[in-house]
């Protein structure tokens, strides 16, 4: 697919003229251009495709309930298919693209705007948020439209919820208090090492670091540009030279101390290949730690995930980037109206009722509330996850902000998540936005490379004395200096065009 090339700031400009007037026909009634697939139903079924799970009798209530809802807003209703993970969730809108099968409205996370659109998986906006009205145009402000939108095109609607990344390392508190290990006297990266080590001898049966599904996630300060083929190496830092991060210092240092740590015993073995989660490892007795991504009150979510109180060293301070900014939800190149998907999508950002139904299920059933006054919200008392299948993916779903709190959390956490966001150090690049057309050959000869190394070398598992030059070998060979070349082209061009106003983007 490709799109003509237009300014950012006529696209702000554009944005600036929605007007709420665009969402009705006279007389009030929200237009439609009906439902090609069943043209005699009296509202569009809008197929949602969500993360997490619902049993079926939970789902059908959450549709009922939301239908009820967007009758009356938009016009509309809606069909939701959960698909758990988040790569389940996109290898289904790959499927449903590939086929033809209808899909219209899906989530995606930091894969790159320039992938949703070149495997054309994505209708743009542009001409169907002026159906809205202006709240969720205002709701978000410029600098996170320009994250989802190349070349003119406004590729989905940023979900509104942290918008940086601080990393460290995540871990029992518990244990490292009988250890006598202070949390607070946690300070490098040496401290680490010794408090794993005590650990490992505490503990036999327990791996003193466990991956998560595969993936170590080291606390290495980057900006991906997109896809992490050519990035900024130090979002701290003022450089905006791109590089390939795999021949770099500090990636080097990383994966050797990785390999290091997995020869003291310290590193889940062949973690890599693990299919488990970090939460259900450490529930299970099985972990003490992992390296993570860092936000507001991450010690109540591991707290709750793992049953054990958690402490967090950080590693890496937040700092904000286009390609966690692009985590987004978009309507699909399959939609059957994408009109319809447009203002259901628009009510699921803005509407307190609808977000809190999508986001936490049935009052009664899936959660209770401890506090109505105060919008506090927590588990059932006789919960069975088993039962009752349901599962709580708060931060997937459009607008985390605008929902009720979980008991547990500080009552003022969405303001402390925005709070996150406004302070996060932003990189040199942030809103810079990666188009691969050119060298999409070259991406996916890359890919298939990094595919055979990179999360064996990141979770230990492989020698970097050996693997990573062999790994930069074949890079090379399949063509990353080229990839760098034209990232580091397009940078340049967009630095410039932010320095000259009314330049085209």
């Amino acid at each position: 697919m490709k799109w003509e090339k237009r300014g950012l700031p006529l696209l702000l400009a554009a944005l600036l003229s929605f007007c709420l007037s665009a969402c009705t026909q006279p007389g009030g009634e929200p237009q439609s251009s009906g439902d090609p697939s069943s043209s005699d139903e009296a509202f569009y079924t809008v197929d949602v495709y969500a993360l997490g799970t619902a049993a079926d009798p939970i789902r059908a209530e959450i549709e009922a309930r939301a239908n009820e809802i967007l009758e009356e807003a938009c016009g509309a209703h809606v069909r939701l298919r959960y698909l758990g993970s988040k790569e389940n969730c996109l290898q289904q809108v790959k499927l449903a693209v590939s086929t033809g099968e209808k899909c219209d409205l899906f989530p995606s996370f930091e894969i790159g705007v320039g992938a949703m659109v070149n495997n054309n998986l994505i209708l743009p906006l542009n001409e169907y948020l002026p159906l809205c009205g202006a709240e969720i145009r205002e709701d978000i402000p410029a600098e996170d439209w320009a994250c989802v939108t190349m070349n003119g095109k406004i590729c989905g609607v940023p979900i509104n919820r942290e918008k940086a990344n601080g990393r460290g390392f995540v871990y029992r508190k518990d244990l490292a208090e009988e250890l006598g290990v202070d949390p607070d006297s946690i300070r490098t990266m040496d401290d680490l090492e010794a408090l794993l080590i005590k650990v490992r001898d505490a503990y036999p049966d327990m791996y003193p670091i466990v991956t998560s599904t595969g993936l170590a996630r080291l606390p290495l300060p980057y900006d991906r540009l997109g896809d992490s083929l050519g990035v900024l190496e130090d979002s701290f830092s003022d450089s905006t030279r791109v590089v390939n991060l795999f021949e770099t210092d500090s990636y080097r240092a990383m994966v050797e101390l990785q390999w290091k740590w997995a020869n003291m015993g310290l590193m889940m073995p062949d973690g890599s290949s693990n299919t488990s989660n970090e939460f259900a490892l450490i529930r299970a007795g099985k972990g003490f730690g992992h390296f993570a991504n860092v936000k507001p009150d991450k010690e109540r979510e591991t707290t709750s995930g793992t049953g054990y109180p958690t402490a967090i060293f950080q590693i890496v301070p937040p700092y904000s980037e286009s390609t966690l900014v692009s985590s987004m939800w978009n309507i699909c190149s399959t939609s059957g109206n994408p009109e319809k998907a447009m203002l259901v999508l628009n009510e699921m950002y803005t509407n307190p009722e609808l977000a809190n139904l999508f986001t936490y299920g049935i009052e009664g059933k899936t959660y209770r509330v401890v506090d109505r006054e105060k919008r506090l919200i927590g588990r059932m008392e006789d919960w069975d996850i088993k039962q009752n299948q349901y599962s709580f993916a708060i931060w997937s779903w459009p607008n985390e902000l605008l929902v009720d709190v979980w008991e547990g959390d500080p009552p003022d956490i969405w303001q402390r998540v925005q709070r996150y966001n406004s302070e996060a150090r932003p990189s040199p690049a942030r809103g810079f936005v990666w188009d691969d057309t050119k060298v999409l050959g070259q991406v996916t000869a890359c890919t298939i490379v990094l595919d055979r190394y990179r999360d064996a070398l990141e979770c230990g598992s492989l020698d970097p004395a050996t693997a990573l030059p062999c790994m930069n070998e074949e890079l090379r060979a399949a063509g990353i200096d080229e990839i760098v070349r034209e990232k580091q082209a397009q940078l340049d061009r967009w630095i410039v065009q932010q320095k000259t106003p009314g330049a085209a983007g």
